[in-house]
């Protein structure tokens, strides 16, 4: 009899499991993915999962005079779902550059172009005529056809363009122009966009602030720049010894088995100007790339660069390269501090190697990511260099490893970029705190109108104060206060599982809350509900301090509605101390008081709430004298 208890105890626990989860509040676009089985409540692709694909072969040339690149490309659109595609989507993000086009911010004026000029359009055995019809309907960055022949399901379908644009400069923040002769092209080819099993065609307009919604797909590239300039592109080089004079290729092959940074093109090599190929006016580099999300690329003709080689796990290696203006100060470390930076995500936290065969950190503007590649202005601080470059890193995980939707749920790629950084950063630089920082700049926005939880889609959000608390701060919090809670060896054990379940597919966020349960044999629902649905604010304070009898008792109370962390210092009259620290989880019930005891029998001189990992609106209650 016994041994059937135990079966029947364990359908029981997770037949609530599945109810609890399925309890959380859910849109009914998402929940009918798990009707269907695309989606399980278990945290893992359902049965019936499935996605598209494409195989990109692109030409591109580009003239640095006129900023001008011109390319051609044919994508093999490989239809996976079980749905017959009657139209296809397209995204045209130079169109963003368009006057009079939608955008999230200001562009000066030299920043406008005509944004993408379409030569060329064939889908199958259609040639599209490129006129606004009811067939053909250009909007901001999205261009969607309707199709004469419909792409049924598990089945392939060619499309062949030929474009042009001008390249942008004065608003260089992802991509753009850094001077008359560096150039870093992201945003830059036809791209179809994302059909997935909840939405459909993905259909949000690209204006400038939201980033990333892309299927897993494979590159050939081949571009065709003047023969004295280098590239860095996503993917590997193909035909290195082709491009590059003996001197230059051997520095580059001695750096991807070396572990001390190689010098492959340093000041002395541009000034003989002798490092690539001249035989033709101009050089053709082949760069291909497998089951990645984007593609994008740096060129200069008087960048250095250096890079060193990371085995990242036994066996397998990453090429790390910093490409950079000579004036750049901070970046003369940052192949090094980049291989640092790749050694802590591979083998501490989060534990998963790195999954690239290479990274590039090209010495642009802003600070921006992209598959194998990172776009990263100077910085005039050691600490600046450190924050930018391991969060940009940091995102190679989240969206690139995993797939997430930006577009529509930022903060689960920008906020596992905020929590993932946190160790390393401290650790190369700890005279700026980032948890600190984070905390901090929480702070200035939490219980204000533009906090707003994050499962409003960020889309939606409008404001970019809203979209940076919302997407940035809340999440790197929340996150950090449930690895607070679970502890190292839980929370790590569940991101891993989380990771291991998805990566290379689209997770959205009931499959990151239903893996994280499953993962963790627990229903963290009182933990989703406050920081990720709901508005609200931490705020804890000391509601009473007795003394009876040598014991003394703090009482805590949760004022706001986010569970966080209690710390507790208390001070004794002979100037000693204690902490005492209790985790989010002793919100769990639902309670908002707790009472913890003090059993030294010395007399409190003073209490004290808090510390600056936690983040607590209000201060003033925050302490007690006696």
């Amino acid at each position: 009899m016994k041994k059937h208890i135990y079966p029947f105890l364990t359908i029981i626990l997770f037949a609530s499991l599945a109810y609890s989860q399925s309890s959380l509040y859910m849109p009914l676009d998402i929940k009918q993915a798990y009707d269907k089985g695309t989606r399980s409540y278990d945290g893992t692709p359902g049965a019936n999962y499935w996605q598209n694909h494409s195989v990109y072969d692109i030409k591109a040339a580009i003239e640095p005079k006129t900023r001008l690149l011109r390319g051609e490309e044919t994508v093999g659109y490989f239809n996976e779902s079980p749905d017959t595609l009657r139209q296809i989507v397209l995204r045209l993000y130079q169109d963003l550059f368009k006057p009079g086009n939608a955008r999230d911010g200001d562009m000066p004026p030299e920043a406008f172009t005509d944004g993408v000029v379409l030569e060329k359009l064939r889908i199958g055995d259609e040639s599209i005529i490129m006129t606004p019809s009811d067939s053909f309907s250009r909007q901001a960055t999205n261009l969607t056809i309707i199709l004469k022949e419909p792409v049924l399901p598990h089945s392939r379908v060619n499309i062949a363009s030929s474009w042009h644009f001008t390249i942008p400069k004065g608003d260089d923040i992802r991509m753009g122009t850094y001077d008359s002769t560096t150039f870093y092209l992201a945003y830059w080819y036809p791209q179809v966009a994302v059909y997935d099993d909840i939405h459909g065609w993905d259909d949000v307009e690209y204006k400038g602030l939201l980033e990333f919604y892309n299927d897993f797909s494979d590159f050939d590239v081949e571009i065709s720049v003047p023969n004295n300039f280098c590239t860095w592109a996503t993917g590997v080089l193909q035909n290195p010894e082709n491009i590059m004079t003996p001197e230059t290729y051997g520095k580059f092959k001695l750096s991807q088995s070396s572990s001390e940074v190689i010098n492959i093109i340093s000041k002395k090599d541009i000034k003989k100007n002798n490092c690539f190929a001249s035989t033709v006016a101009t050089n053709t580099w082949n760069y291909k790339a497998e089951n990645v999300t984007d593609f994008a690329f740096g060129m200069s003709d008087h960048y250095l660069w250096d890079a060193v080689s990371l085995e990242v796990e036994p066996g397998r290696y990453t090429l790390i390269s910093a490409a950079y203006n000579p004036s750049s100060k901070d970046f003369y470390e940052i192949a090094l501090m980049s291989k640092k930076i790749i050694e802590s995500y591979s083998k501490d936290f989060p534990a998963v190697p790195f999954p690239y065969p290479s990274i590039t950190i090209f010495n642009g503007g802003g600070g921006m990511e992209y598959p194998m590649m990172v776009n990263e202005a100077s910085s005039e601080t050691p600490s600046g260099a450190v924050y930018v470059t391991a969060h940009e890193i940091a995102h190679t995980y989240f969206p690139f490893y995993m797939g997430t939707n930006e577009r529509r749920w930022a903060w689960m790629d920008e906020g596992w970029a905020q929590a993932l950084s946190f160790d390393i950063q401290f650790e190369l630089a700890p005279e700026r705190d980032t948890r600190d920082w984070n905390v901090f700049r929480y702070l200035g926005s939490t219980g204000k109108e533009e906090d707003i939880p994050m499962m409003v889609p960020s889309d939606n959000l409008g404001r970019f104060r809203s979209y940076r608390s919302t997407s940035y701060l809340r999440p790197g919090e929340a996150y950090d206060m449930l690895r607070n809670t679970l502890g190292e060896e839980l929370f790590g054990k569940c991101l891993r599982e989380y990771m291991k379940r998805w990566h290379g597919k689209h997770p959205q966020p009931y499959d990151f809350f239903f893996a994280f349960n499953n993962a963790a044999g627990d229903d963290l629902s009182w933990f989703w509900k406050p920081w990720f649905f709901e508005f609200g604010y931490p705020d804890l304070g000391i509601k009473d301090v007795t003394e009876r009898k040598g014991k003394s008792k703090i009482t805590i109370e949760k004022i706001g509605s986010l569970p966080i962390p209690a710390c507790i210092i208390i001070t004794y009259e002979d100037s000693t101390t204690r902490t005492l620290n209790e985790t989010a989880g002793v919100w769990k019930s639902g309670n908002s008081v707790i009472t913890v005891e003090d059993s030294s029998g010395k007399k409190i001189k003073s209490v004290k709430l808090g510390n600056s990992h936690i983040p607590d609106v209000n201060g003033e209650n925050n302490s007690w004298t006696r």
